[in-house]
């Protein structure tokens, strides 16, 4: 019986003291759920902007070139000893303007000879021809007379074509490039003279473009622009397009006229040229860093009141049309009005309670 009083006191002994640490266990998850309640509640503040819809036609940006619409490298066909340099250096030359002059001493005085010869050859057709009339001269003489003309003319034409060859003249006007030519230099056959680029008030751009987007034709217009130089686009219109694609590369190369460039746009220049790939369609425009992505697709936040009035973060899946430098096009998946988050769009969660940013 005793035994029996002994192990009841101590299994009351340890329910009691079970019971006190539960209580005080559980007084510290009250006090700390309490504690936890007095923070508040997890937000956000990012920027924000109304959706809305407008007109959009679907582009491609692809890396162009400026091209000279006239341009020739001027080299001297006859070896020779420059006797005359005409054209300044890197400034205007106008159409027939002399550019360089090779030593043609030898060329004239063969030139002179062969003119006497000329002069000598047609007195002697003259004269068998009035000899030939009163019947004082043979056909065959006359024949040799004029045969040794056209013979002497053919040997001027010829001293006169290499005279031609080593005088060098502008085929149009433009700007030469720079270069450091003196008299006397010597020249060998097809030495580079200097490169003249045509005084034009329009550049062709030439692009390329993949076999996905080669839908383009003769007239479309494309969008230029020049990075670091202006954000406003220039206007130029398609004027050629391959008629088969490069084999290498799988892509189309087209040429698009660009009227009055601005100075800075000279022949060799990079751009980016903006081409229509699609008919218009109506799409929503959001800055880029409203859309985001994972493994479900795109997305993004709508800002809507709850019960208290308070804005939270609503995720929202779109379809995303196109693309661009500054904003990307999604054509479903909002309506019109609502309020997206923009930047700082990253920072939120589904639920979340979100602050706007004032503009």
């Amino acid at each position: 019986m005793i035994q029996l009083k002994r192990w009841l006191i101590t299994l009351f002994c340890i329910i009691a003291l079970v019971a006190g640490l539960g209580f005080i266990k559980f007084t510290q998850i009250q006090a700390a759920i309490a504690f936890g309640k007095s923070f508040p509640e997890p937000s956000e503040t990012v920027n924000a902007m109304q959706a809305s819809w407008s007109n959009f036609q679907p582009t491609v940006t692809v890396i162009g070139e400026v091209r000279a619409v006239q341009k020739v490298d001027v080299r001297n066909e006859i070896e020779g000893i420059v006797t005359k340099i005409n054209f300044p250096s890197g400034g205007k030359v106008q159409k027939g303007d002399l550019l360089l002059q090779l030593n043609v001493d030898n060329e004239v005085a063969q030139l002179d000879a062969i003119k006497a010869e000329i002069d000598l050859a047609e007195l002697d057709v003259k004269r068998f021809t009035d000899l030939l009339d009163v019947r004082a001269s043979s056909r065959e003489q006359l024949d040799r007379a004029k045969a040794q003309l056209a013979i002497a003319k053919a040997r001027a034409r010829a001293v006169q074509a290499n005279i031609d060859k080593k005088t060098l003249i502008a085929p149009f006007t433009g700007y030469t490039s720079i270069h450091d030519w003196q008299v006397g230099t010597y020249l060998a056959a097809n030495s580079m003279i200097t490169t003249i680029i045509g005084d034009n008030n329009y550049h062709f751009v030439d692009f390329k473009l993949a076999q996905i987007y080669a839908n383009m034709n003769v007239g479309d217009e494309v969008s230029i622009f020049a990075d670091n130089a202006t954000k406003t686009p220039m206007k130029a219109k398609i004027v050629a397009i391959d008629q088969e694609l490069q084999n290498s590369s799988r892509t189309l190369q087209a040429r698009a006229k660009l009227e009055n460039p601005p100075k800075f746009l000279r022949p060799g220049v990079v751009v980016s040229v903006k081409v229509p790939t699609g008919d218009m369609i109506n799409a929503m425009p959001l800055p880029n860093p409203a859309i985001r992505y994972d493994s479900f697709g795109s997305f993004v936040y709508a800002l809507e009141k709850d019960e208290n009035g308070d804005l939270r973060a609503t995720r929202k899946p779109v379809t995303v049309v196109s693309k661009e430098a500054d904003a990307t096009y999604i054509k479903d998946g909002l309506e019109a009005g609502e309020l997206v988050a923009t930047i700082g769009s990253a920072k939120l969660n589904a639920s979340m309670l979100t602050y706007v940013k004032a503009p």
